[in-house]
């Protein structure tokens, strides 16, 4: 690690120093609730990765769905970004699939990280943020401008069923003529995507999402298509806080969610991005290479609580 390459432990701090500490909790994405489902891995999928996991027909899916940040509290009409963490269960394999509503992330390397949340620190006086720090971290990181501003210009999803999700980070996909192809992870829901009406967003209650979710899926399953988004070519392999213009893409797969689920289900998981199946390796994004480090520290804290 680079001497000034935050740690995995400065990474979960910077966290906490933005928006408390609450015992048993993730430090990211603490709103959410767990699900299940299966996944149909779709016959396009060995275009680009050979992994049994794809072979294998229906798997079993363990989801959780959750508001970005680190405040359990937080509104579910708050423009944040909303999170989908997948695992995918094989007879030998797992994958996990870490994915937020906006196509950017918020920082391009971890010490970006670390300055965007130490930035919106709530001064103790205002309880915002400190207007001057956020324009010297701008100034600083620009990549910390992209995905506040996609957050501001649209409502908060009306369900976690009709937003799209994407991986940010890219991964490196081989299959089985050894032929590499670098791709993100798009994830389209079939209901398509929708936002919340001005009516809807001033009047609806602070904890909307997961009984709209329970209403909608007591009519059957809430279902989403997995796609391999291939770039464009100059398109950013490392750089998560970059949009892709993106080169078409291929279908690696249905999920389906079935069923709301018990905290038991998922709460003790770590949904971590580089668990991954055979034919599917991370890229060299250093937000990526940073993330498993920061949740093992993170759970660690959540059992110890």
């Amino acid at each position: 690690m680079h001497p000034s390459t935050p740690s995995p432990a400065e990474l979960v701090d910077a966290l906490n120093n933005t928006f408390g500490k609450h015992p048993g909790k993730r430090a990211s994405h603490a709103k959410g609730f767990c699900a299940s489902g299966e996944f149909i891995p779709a016959e396009s999928a060995a275009v680009l990765v050979d992994s049994p996991l794809f072979k294998a027909g229906r798997l079993t899916a363990i989801v959780r769905f959750s508001i970005g940040g680190g405040n359990p509290g937080v509104s579910d009409k708050s423009r944040s970004t909303r999170g989908l963490a997948i695992r995918l269960q094989g007879a030998t394999e797992k994958y996990d699939l870490v994915l937020l509503s906006e196509p950017v992330f918020f920082a391009a390397t971890p010490e970006s990280f670390v300055s965007f949340l130490a930035a919106r620190v709530a001064d103790p006086v205002t309880k915002k943020p400190d207007p001057a720090k956020l324009a010297a971290h701008n100034a600083a990181f620009p990549d910390g401008m992209r995905q506040p501003a996609l957050l501001a210009s649209h409502a908060a999803p009306a369900s976690y069923a009709s937003t799209p999700y994407f991986s940010n980070n890219a991964f490196v996909f081989t299959n089985a003529d050894g032929r590499q192809a670098t791709a993100r992870i798009v994830v389209e829901p079939a209901a398509g995507t929708r936002y919340l009406s001005a009516d809807q967003e001033r009047d609806l209650p602070d904890n909307f999402l997961q009984e709209e979710l329970a209403a909608r899926l007591a009519n059957g399953p809430a279902s989403f298509t997995v796609y391999a988004q291939l770039p464009a070519e100059n398109d950013s392999l490392l750089d998560s806080s970059q949009p892709w213009q993106g080169a078409g893409r291929v279908a690696l797969g249905e999920l389906r969610v079935t069923a709301l689920a018990g905290a038991e289900l998922c709460d003790g998981l770590e949904f971590v991005p580089i668990i991954l199946p055979r034919g599917i390796a991370p890229s060299d994004d250093p937000i990526l290479a940073s993330r498993a480090a920061a949740y093992a520290v993170s759970l660690a804290r959540r059992k110890a609580a």
